[in-house]
């Protein structure tokens, strides 16, 4: 009976001791939640930070807060989405290159006398009209101009008798003599001067003039015209005062006249065929009537024709133009000399004449 009573004690003792070891240990423990009027520090002291979006907190580390600096981009505006609709693949363009000028080769023109049908027959006005077009030509560095009285002479050395430059076969002989390409007259009318005083307290004239011009592109190796061009000037850009306001004026509405058709008249001139002639051959070597003047240089390839046939209209009774001959052969210039004259070395073929038509290759 004692033995159970001290059995008993022994458990209730141990007991108690484990529980007093329990709640002395879990005394550290922080406490969740905190009585009323008690302090719980659960974080170190530290800055209070205010986020923007969030609530005020504490802590040691607080989140760092990220300073955005204003954008001074401007959005662009919404685009709309197109609707694309396919379209069918470009066709190639098959069409025929454009006229092949011959490299800027030059063509040969004479110009004639221009005839005066206006009022004022003491003055030579065709003469200067004449003067001005083979000016303007020569300026553009694609026309070869020859003066009229030498054509004449070199023709009459040949023994070719004649009254006018302007007869067909005179002209047909200079393009398969001498390689010509064009001749070129023209007609001077309607001139009008208006003339006064500069002031009334002044004795010196001032003039004002228009004049209409006319020139006629003619084809050498035909004598057909080709076209015929009329340049009219008008009275503003014509004022000349002081000596000789008046011819200053008319020479001044010539040249106007002359501006206004003279790009028409190159591109028709371009339309010819660039052709030369055989003036001597020796050996080997066959002397052409084309040189630096005309545009030829050392190493171009010229081919040699036979002349080729002249078609007759059978109605009209004019030339239409004369057909290709027969390929000859190929020389190549291997020298330029004189003022427009070249040499051309054989190259293939035989048989040359001086009546062979000589044009330009690209090879």
């Amino acid at each position: 009976m004692i033995q159970n009573k001290l059995g008993l004690f022994k458990i209730i003792t141990l007991l108690i001791g484990l529980l007093a070891f329990s709640l002395t240990s879990c005394s550290n423990i922080p406490l969740i939640g905190k009585k009323k009027g008690e302090k719980v520090d659960q974080f170190p002291e530290a800055k209070t930070v205010s986020v923007e979006g969030m609530e005020t907190i504490k802590g040691a580390n607080p989140p760092k807060r990220e300073t955005q600096k204003p954008s001074t981009h401007t959005p662009l505006p919404k685009k709309e989405t197109e609707t694309k609709v396919a379209s069918t693949p470009p066709r190639p363009f098959y069409s025929p290159p454009l006229p092949f000028f011959q490299l800027g080769f030059r063509r040969k023109v004479v110009i004639l006398d221009f005839e005066n049908k206006t009022t004022y027959q003491d003055e030579k006005i065709g003469e200067a009209a004449a003067k001005k077009l083979s000016d303007k030509l020569e300026a553009t560095q694609r026309v070869v101009v020859l003066d009229r009285a030498v054509v004449s002479e070199r023709l009459d050395r040949e023994g070719l008798k004649f009254e006018s430059l302007t007869d067909p076969s005179v002209m047909k002989h200079a393009y398969r003599s001498l390689g010509i390409q064009a001749f070129v007259s023209g007609t001077v009318t309607d001139v009008s001067i208006l003339s006064s005083k500069a002031s009334e307290t002044s004795e010196e004239e001032v003039a004002f003039a228009t004049a209409k011009v006319e020139i006629r592109l003619m084809d050498a190796s035909t004598g057909n015209l080709l076209k015929s061009f009329i340049g009219r000037s008008p009275l503003f850009g014509t004022k000349e005062s002081g000596e000789y306001s008046r011819s200053k004026a008319v020479l001044k509405a010539i040249d106007l006249g002359l501006d206004e058709i003279l790009e028409g008249f190159i591109n028709q001139l371009d339309l010819l065929d660039w052709t030369t002639t055989i003036a001597k051959i020796e050996g080997d070597q066959v002397y052409v009537n084309a040189g630096k003047l005309s545009g030829l240089r050392i190493g171009d390839m010229l081919e040699v024709f036979e002349p080729g046939k002249e078609i007759i209209h059978p109605t009209a009774k004019f030339s239409l133009g004369w057909t290709r001959g027969q390929l000859k052969g190929t020389i190549r210039v291997s020298e330029l000399f004189g003022v427009d004259a070249a040499i051309g070395k054989i190259v293939q073929g035989q048989g040359f004449n001086l009546s062979d038509v000589v044009r330009y290759t690209v090879k």
